[in-house]
């Protein structure tokens, strides 16, 4: 075997391979001897029969096809290792030279030439960082405001319903049916029929749920609103819109009272246990937030000082591993992501184009943590290998 390397832009390879008859004449043999042994010719033990009828019943075409597959998978791992080249990519395999079949030597008279283009592992340097510097911020604190929020979530967990013949106040439950105008035009988006809204809780634009006070079940009422100025919708931000409103059921929340016996629907004896557990899942909450805001940032300030060029198959074949994630997690809510591309009016090349910065970022990340691994001397077989890196250059910048 013969290899010529020659070495292309953005870590791409290209080997120039060439097999004479000596070496084919393995693969050739080879790959006769598996094709042949099981056959089945009449008067012929299998794997007895006269070469000729042999090749007549595979077929030479499916002999040589067999040998010259065997000899490229095997000749191109030989050069790989030859050169001390480890891909990233799989090779673009270009055959500009094939032999002839043969079973003697003498029958091979051209060698069989081809190249593989691949990309590598791409060389990484780090530069010095030691003047990078992020000052740890003070830890929040879980509040006792934030801890009541989470009990009265749970108390409207355990809610209670009950039909009421008044006007609507604040922290009734209401469902209602309206109809939305701008410029004496209905537009769809600003109707809805049976919709539910705990009235109190501004989950309408800001105004409405206050038209609905004083409201009685099977009672209509019309009245104009307007849009912030600053609304998502930019076709309704500021704008003045009539609504015609229905209200079609009304019920009383009754929350039930916060004692010992409503602690137990959450496993705890007693509510001062409960309040406990909050807090501490509030505090542990706080500080997975917070380490996370701290890494991402560390890693922000440190990752300017990675000199790499990636190769566009990894970048691609990351882009792959994020829409199969990604596919995945549709998938889990039911949908198809064909569908959800569609109801996010994207088409999957517009995604991958827009998951490429990410997919370069992820990518360097690695690179970054390797580096510290290789530079530390961490075991890389070790899972916490990862982590370990990161502590590391956590630990290095921060003070």
């Amino acid at each position: 075997m013969k290899v010529k390397k020659e070495d292309l832009k953005k870590g791409k390879i290209k080997l120039n391979i060439t097999v004479e008859a000596p070496g084919l004449l393995v693969y050739n043999r080879t790959a006769y001897q598996d094709l042949t042994k099981d056959v089945k010719i009449a008067g012929f033990r299998p794997g007895k029969a006269p070469r000729k009828l042999a090749e007549e019943t595979v077929g030479a075409g499916r002999l040589a096809s067999e040998a010259l597959d065997k000899t490229i998978q095997k000749e191109y791992y030989l050069a790989l290792q030859q050169e001390n080249l480890i891909p990233v990519t799989p090779p673009k395999i270009t055959i500009s030279q094939y032999p002839n079949w043969g079973l003697e030597l003498d029958e091979i008279e051209s060698s069989l030439i081809f190249e593989a283009e691949f990309e590598v592992m791409p060389e990484v340097k780090l530069s010095d960082y030691s003047k990078v510097k992020i000052s740890k911020k003070e830890q929040k604190k879980a509040q006792e405001d934030d801890v009541e929020k989470i009990l009265l979530h749970l108390r409207k967990q355990k809610a209670t319903f009950k039909e009421v013949d008044r006007g609507a106040k604040i922290g009734d439950r209401a469902e209602i049916s309206y109809e939305g105008f701008l410029d004496k035009v209905k537009k769809d988006s600003m109707s809805a029929k049976n919709h539910p809204v705990v009235l109190g809780e501004k989950t309408l634009i800001p105004g409405f749920e206050e038209e609905i006070v004083g409201m009685k079940k099977a009672e209509e009422k019309k009245f104009e609103i307007s849009f912030p100025k600053d609304y998502h919708a930019k076709e309704f931000a500021g704008r003045k819109a009539e609504f015609q409103v229905k209200l079609i059921d009304l019920k009383e929340i009754g929350l039930p009272e916060l004692n010992n016996q409503f602690a137990e629907n959450f496993g705890h004896k007693k509510v001062v246990d409960l309040k406990a557990a909050i807090k501490k899942s509030l505090k542990d909450e706080i500080e997975v937030k917070e380490k996370q805001e701290l890494e991402s940032e560390v890693i922000d300030k440190v990752l300017p000082h990675l000199k790499v060029e990636i190769p566009e198959g990894l970048i691609e074949q990351e882009v792959d591993r994020i829409i199969a994630d990604m596919s995945k997690q549709v998938e889990s809510r039911g949908l198809q992501l064909e569908k959800y591309l569609e109801s996010i009016k994207k088409t999957l090349p517009e995604i991958r184009k827009d998951l490429k910065p990410q997919a370069e970022k992820n990518i360097r990340i690695g690179f970054l943590l390797g580096k510290i691994i290789e530079e530390q001397k961490y075991d890389p077989n070790d899972p916490e290998s990862g982590r370990k890196a990161l502590d590391h250059i956590i630990k290095q910048v921060t003070s």
